[in-house]
């Protein structure tokens, strides 16, 4: 893991789900949010947890919060929606053996299976190191065969003691090229999750497609009508039934289904606005190709995709595509579709966007998939790189940044 959480750093990072979480300390005044935590805990994991089914655990579990970082106690905690939803700490003991140190792991009950453990883990290692830890320990009931599964599933040397109804883990933290593979496995995948809304939209809105012809929003419904997408497509305009054949809504909440990804062509001062009442609504992938957001619109653009799990291309961009058969999705403002094949092209460049386009037609090469990533608050080449990667469609990289 590159980046680690320093004091009151915020880092944003994703489940296997494609779901964005908020990785970061822990601070003295998260004691009720984690005591909700284990709370809100069923009495089978407060068992796994503590080794018992006592509140009064997860009272003084809470209370280790507080502690100062020079206690050798450090615990890192991840938010969703505002939420702490697991935390992984770890404690070092000065009776023990130099550069050890005891960890413990606790992700609440509804968030199981998505990755939100090994997350903190990865990040926890991370931290260790820094700060001289060479060894995890850790102890768990036999039964708990989901902790022991991240453990082992981690990519590092893990070693067991059982003793009874318990076992005794020892995890040395060596930074080895299998433990850096498992780590990027386990990015690409979470990554490649987060970006099928976007790349593999089930249904899709334009929203501010306007009745004048010329308009960027009208030309990238009609991209999708004339390239015919395969899902069902909305436009949203409070002044229209209807835009080029297309049933219009008068907003974003009032759609008949949640579209996957919303295409954004409104003014810059209502960016932030309509990407609010899209995450409210469910949405999960933005596509702004919007322009001249000031810092501020910038911001509020940026926190409501934090804040509701989006991913987002842009703004400022001419938009997305993917020749896929069963899909055939052209959410761009260009001249003319981009022919099927195996190039994946990605551009912070529009006007380079359209020249390279262009090229490749009178080469007679195909396109896999092509993003613009205009100013690229969110998704950028690297994020393209992992998709094509694994799309099984994709033979030739074409990058302009």
């Amino acid at each position: 893991m590159s980046v680690t959480p320093a004091s009151g750093e915020r880092v944003h990072a994703l489940l296997t789900d494609g779901t964005t979480v908020c990785v970061r300390l822990a601070r003295p005044d998260d004691q009720e949010a984690v005591l909700r935590l284990y709370s809100e805990m069923s009495d089978a994991n407060l068992r796994l947890r503590f080794f018992s089914v006592s509140r009064r655990s997860g009272e003084q579990a809470a209370a280790r919060v507080a502690q100062p970082e020079d206690s050798g106690y450090r615990a890192l905690v991840a938010e969703h929606g505002g939420r702490i939803i697991g935390i992984a700490e770890y404690q070092i003991d000065a009776g023990r053996t130099a550069g050890s140190a005891e960890i413990s792991l606790a992700v609440g009950d509804e968030r199981h299976h998505r990755g939100v453990g090994t997350l903190l883990l990865e990040h926890l290692i991370s931290a260790a190191r820094a700060h001289g830890v060479r060894t995890f320990t850790a102890d768990a009931l036999t039964d708990n065969h989901e902790v022991l599964k991240v453990f082992s599933d981690l990519g590092l040397r893990a070693e067991r003691r059982f003793d009874g109804p318990e076992v005794h883990c020892v995890i040395p933290l060596e930074d080895t090229e299998e433990y850096r593979r498992s780590v990027e496995r386990r990015g690409q995948a979470a990554d490649v999750a987060s970006l099928a809304p976007l790349l593999r939209p089930r249904c899709v809105a334009v929203v501010g497609a306007g009745r004048r012809p010329g308009s960027v929003g009208r030309a990238v419904l009609h991209n999708l009508t004339t390239g015919r997408f395969t899902g069902p497509l909305y436009a949203v305009n409070p002044a229209a039934t209807s835009i080029l054949g297309v049933r219009a809504y008068p907003g974003v909440s009032a759609l008949p289904m949640i579209p996957d990804l919303a295409v954004i062509a409104v003014p810059a001062e209502k960016v932030a606005q309509v990407a609010e009442e899209c995450g409210q609504s469910g949405v999960r992938a933005l596509l702004v190709v919007s322009s001249g957001l000031d810092a501020h619109q910038s911001r509020k653009l940026l926190a409501a995709c934090r804040e509701h799990d989006m991913r987002l291309v842009g703004p400022n961009c001419l938009g997305l595509a993917n020749t896929e058969e069963g899909l055939r999705l052209d959410a761009t403002f260009t001249a003319s579709h981009p022919s099927r094949g195996s190039a994946g092209v990605a551009v912070q460049s529009g006007g380079v966007g359209i020249a390279l386009l262009g090229g490749l037609e009178r080469l007679g090469i195909g396109v896999s998939s092509f993003v613009s990533l205009g100013d690229k608050y969110d998704v950028s080449g690297n994020d393209m790189l992992q998709w094509w990667e694994s799309d099984g469609r994709t033979d030739l990289a074409l990058l302009h940044l």
